[in-house]
């Protein structure tokens, strides 16, 4: 399937309806989402999906998509990971299209802001490596590990790419948790919860965490920058059934920064559905065993080529631990407060403690724990 434009074309002219070629109904299989975001799934026929995503009350930028040359940068990675250019095959990434509001998201034009209601994506299957890796089944947990193989190294590729751009949008992830750290976050959730941190974390992990955060946004500038994803995860990682390659969901977020934030991202996550299922929060903490360690191995191996060739980036535990406050920021603000972020506290502090070397810890092969303690020694200056 040919990949969807990554800015929206001009608007075409219509086709009167009655010229229109027939299509099936599509048929909605799937809607979820928080105050910040609204997704859609509907079935096409075949292995045919659309993911529309339309922003909920408590979304406060507007949606975008990258500019023409960023556009061409993915679509540049992308090819290299279809041919296992440079290393194993990659994942696709997807770029998201304006969705219609006249057509309610079944086709794709270049209409003005006016009628656009929200973005979507063309992929392969209806359900995410976030359903999927916890549900228990052998068949569905191979899948997403190879996914997530394939997405690190769709990740190594991307890096490659220098943010060559005058300017660069914010990291979004960051921006919120800055945001909510300075107090201009007003939701009673958020507040509770900087409340609660303040108190858990204490002065001195506070303004680590505050430094970390800081430092990330700062490097989003630096002369250094490489393209990055801003939001790779396993609920934006769709994997295809029948085999072919796995999707990941791209463009709203992609911005030039440190590239420990893709793969802190993603580390982050894996390692904080792994605390939570060991300390019983949550859905991670009541469902099936699931193999974190293995995920977590599969998605470096992508990254650093399998043999330790490739270098994990300095401060990728720092990434992983702005991940989890992220996360936890995210929870208090667009679904609300939870017994649960109390322990997540916890948690937080744990890891900060510890310079985010918790989430590094996966029983990797020698080579690849020598590469990833060095790297964090590297970016742990100050």
């Amino acid at each position: 399937m040919a990949e969807p434009p990554a800015v929206p074309p001009r608007t075409p002219a219509r086709t009167p309806a009655a010229a229109r070629t027939p299509e099936a109904e599509p048929v909605t299989v799937r809607e979820y989402g928080t105050r910040h975001l609204r997704i859609t799934v509907r079935h096409h026929g075949g292995t045919c999906f659309s993911w529309l995503r339309v922003p909920g009350p408590a979304h406060t930028r507007p949606q975008r998509l990258p500019p023409a040359a960023v556009g061409a940068a993915l679509r540049r990675v992308d090819a290299a990971g279809a041919s296992g250019n440079g290393g194993r095959r990659g994942v696709r990434l997807v770029l998201g299209e304006w969705a219609d509001a006249a057509e309610d998201g079944a086709s794709v034009t270049g209409a003005g802001a006016g009628a656009r209601s929200g973005v979507l994506y063309r992929l392969p299957g209806a359900v995410s490596v976030a359903r999927l890796l916890p549900c228990g089944d052998d068949t569905a947990f191979r899948l997403s590990v190879g996914a997530l193989a394939d997405l690190g190294g769709t990740l190594r590729r991307l890096h490659r790419e220098p943010w060559e751009l005058p300017e660069r949008p914010p990291h979004p992830g960051v921006s919120r948790l800055l945001a909510w750290m300075s107090g201009e976050e007003e939701t009673p959730g958020a507040a509770r919860l900087r409340a609660l941190a303040l108190a858990r974390l204490g002065p001195s992990l506070w303004a680590r965490l505050a430094d970390w955060a800081g430092a990330a946004d700062a490097s989003s500038g630096g002369a250094g920058a490489v393209l990055v994803h801003g939001a790779p995860s396993t609920g934006w990682l769709v994997p295809c059934p029948l085999g072919g390659r796995a999707a990941l969901l791209t463009g709203e977020e992609v911005t030039g920064g440190d590239p420990a934030l893709d793969l802190g991202w993603v580390l982050g996550e894996l390692y904080e559905l792994r605390a939570a299922a060991a300390r019983g929060l949550g859905a991670a903490g009541q469902g099936p065993p699931v193999d974190h360690a293995a995920a977590a191995r599969a998605l470096l191996s992508g990254y650093t080529g399998g043999d330790g060739t490739g270098a994990v980036p300095p401060c990728t535990g720092r990434a992983a631990t702005l991940r989890l406050a992220v996360h936890m920021r995210d929870f208090a603000s667009f679904v609300g407060w939870h017994e649960d972020l109390r322990p997540y506290c916890d948690l937080l502090a744990e890891t900060l403690a510890e310079n985010g070397e918790p989430a590094l810890r996966w029983d990797t092969p020698g080579v690849a724990i020598e590469g990833l303690t060095a790297g964090e020694e590297r970016g742990r200056a100050g």
